[in-house]
């Protein structure tokens, strides 16, 4: 049965957002928190698993999730927990993706020793996951906005009539020309110039825009 909430510290550690797993030096799971129970069973673990008592290097990667990296969770993943625990390391961490209903979800997982005796030696290690893909999908932006972002040639033949710009292939308006090779987005207003000559009419507004003022009220 999961461990019951008894005191405000632990009930914080159970509302985290990120998962949290306690691991003994034996290499057993000693706790686990809501979060993390919650995470495993909604990328793919099995719902009715107890954890706590289970070695964490026997668990099968499958119990962690659908995850894509393969062969790095025997050969790297383990191995660098298990050094953390060992004291040969002070920290390790690893992003890893998640094959979740078609979709790609990405978790950060960091391992931290923790200490509860005065001669410092290790009792254990915290392993932390962090549903990070918001992050993820928000580089994957930020780094397809930057592949399309081209320089300009020195010279851009433009029309002096029309304004559109002579490509390889034809001509076409300065919006799309620089859309299609800069990170910009094109708004549109009318300038004051272009009103009095438009608008004739209306161009009094320009000279006298307190009128404009009283008038709509």
């Amino acid at each position: 049965m999961p461990d019951t909430p008894s005191t405000p510290w632990c009930q914080a550690v159970h509302s985290l957002d990120m998962g949290l797993m306690i691991i003994c030096p034996n290499g057993k799971i000693q706790h686990i928190n809501d979060s993390l129970r919650h995470m495993l069973v909604k990328y793919g673990g099995p719902p009715d698993i107890e954890w706590k008592g289970i070695s964490f290097f026997e668990i099968p990667p499958s119990l962690f999730g659908r995850t894509l990296f393969g062969d790095f969770f025997q050969t790297s993943f383990l191995p660098s927990i298990r050094d953390v625990l060992m004291g040969n390391n002070q920290h390790y961490t690893v992003e890893y993706p998640i094959d979740w209903i078609g979709k790609t979800t990405w978790v950060l997982s960091e391992a931290h020793p923790f200490n509860t005796s005065n001669d410092h030696t290790t009792q254990g290690i915290v392993i932390s996951f962090t549903d990070i893909t918001r992050y993820i999908q928000r580089i994957n932006r930020l780094e397809r906005a930057l592949a399309h972002d081209h320089s300009l040639q020195e010279l851009i033949p433009i029309c002096a009539v029309c304004k559109h710009v002579r490509t390889a292939e034809e001509w076409e308006p300065v919006e799309s020309y620089l859309e299609s090779r800069m990170t910009i987005e094109f708004t549109h207003d009318i300038c004051p110039a272009c009103i009095r000559q438009l608008y004739p009419k209306y161009s009094s507004i320009l000279d006298n825009p307190q009128t404009s003022s009283n008038n709509s009220k």
